[in-house]
């Protein structure tokens, strides 16, 4: 773990190449280590978003509550994806969304507001800030298609074709919650598709 800290933008020089090493250093500057428990909050309903995040180790979900008061799952990160809320920093509104480690994980922590003024200055970090922007809406537009989809099997057989990693890494129940089916019809599902492949 110490060497992931020590060494954070190891795999973000990879994922981001155009950033130079003064800007990593400048970045180093900038950010700050912190390690969240699993069910710890990166950022809670109703607070205003300040900080951003590039995530070390570990996972995160980003939740909103439904009409019922339920909360379901819009969108899971990994190690190397950047937590934030964009929508509530820009609009200085309370987060309709909440972040939340689905495991011990390890970020490299920044205030936005410290981050802003190096766009201008440093056009690689504003190119790593335009990839986060198209991935975050990439996977909005996919999560909005994958509900499109009529039944449970067909939303979870689209997660085991094309996102592996979060049915590898994520409980049935947060599934279910991604998917907005319940963890009995996600079951069901699993069941059903396995019998397709035996067919």
């Amino acid at each position: 773990m110490q060497k992931n800290i020590n060494n954070w933008n190891q795999c973000l020089k990879q994922k981001y190449p155009v950033v130079t090493e003064e800007e990593w250093l400048l970045l180093d500057k900038l950010t700050t280590t912190k390690t969240l428990k699993k069910g710890e909050h990166f950022l809670e309903y109703g607070k205003i978003a300040r900080y951003g995040a590039f995530i070390i180790s570990g996972q995160f979900a980003f939740t909103i509550l439904n009409e019922d008061g339920d909360e379901n799952i819009v969108r899971f990160a990994f190690t190397n994806d950047f937590l934030a809320n964009c929508e509530s920093y820009y609009q200085t509104a309370p987060s309709a969304v909440k972040i939340t480690a689905l495991e011990d994980s390890v970020i490299r922590k920044i205030n936005i507001k410290k981050l802003q003024p190096l766009y201008d200055l440093h056009m690689c970090i504003s190119d790593i800030n335009l990839k986060i922007y198209q991935k975050i809406s990439e996977e909005n537009f996919e999560h909005q298609y994958i509900l499109s989809l009529k039944s449970p099997a067909k939303r979870y057989k689209f997660l085991l074709e094309k996102r592996p990693e979060i049915i590898r890494r994520i409980s049935i129940k947060n599934i279910a919650k991604y998917l907005y089916v319940s963890r009995e019809a996600i079951s069901r599902a699993r069941l059903f598709l396995l019998k397709s492949q035996r067919m």
